[in-house]
């Protein structure tokens, strides 16, 4: 029996799906009750500067929990001249790792959207922080990076005008982007083990 439902073919750019990604847009844009994601970890602390976090699933559209694949394990540690065991990143690290890779993806997401083939990607990223503010030794010095750095170089099938167009839409629309620039109010609850 024929079936009257079209069914998009996959078109793949740069590895990314792109008719299912414009599929996907278009459900939202109809209907923004399929926007909404909630991403969450779990985090234990070991010993030392040494924890790990969790990661096994995320939210959906009314609280729909989306099981990942396989669970992920995130390791965070300090260096040995921070007083750690330097068996993994360091959370600042982590942060400088979460923006270039939003920013890169969200990059690749709009550039395969809009046909454009790339070659090649990559950044590098720096952040000046003064432990002062993270020791608690002056009120008046930061806890956090005072300025991140970033230079994306990119190779892709377009000029270099064009293409520096498409590249600026990783940080417009990259999620991290905007919280590391914009921030997000985090509300911290403590309870009792």
């Amino acid at each position: 029996m024929a079936s009257n439902v079209a069914v998009a073919e996959q078109v793949i750019v740069n590895g990314v799906d792109t008719e299912g990604l414009k599929g996907a847009a278009q459900a939202i844009s109809e209907d923004s009750t399929l926007a909404p994601r909630t991403f969450r970890i779990r985090n234990t602390w070991t010993n030392g500067a040494r924890n790990s976090s969790s990661i096994s699933d995320y939210l959906g559209p009314g609280d729909e929990v989306t099981p990942h694949e396989t669970p992920f394990i995130l390791d965070a540690d300090e260096p040995i001249g921070l007083f750690g065991m330097d068996t993994a990143a360091n959370p600042v690290e982590s942060l400088l790792h979460a923006l270039a890779a939003c920013v890169t993806t969200t990059f690749v997401y709009h550039a395969s959207l809009k046909g454009v083939h790339i070659e090649e990607i990559e950044s590098e990223l720096e952040g000046n922080l003064d432990l002062r503010g993270f020791m608690g030794l002056d009120e008046s010095v930061r806890n956090g990076f005072e300025r991140i750095r970033m230079t994306i170089r990119c190779k892709a099938d377009v000029p270099p005008d064009r293409l520096k167009a498409l590249v600026n839409l990783g940080p417009q629309h990259s999620p991290v982007y905007d919280m590391v620039t914009h921030g997000v109010p985090v509300d911290v609850e403590i309870e009792a083990l």
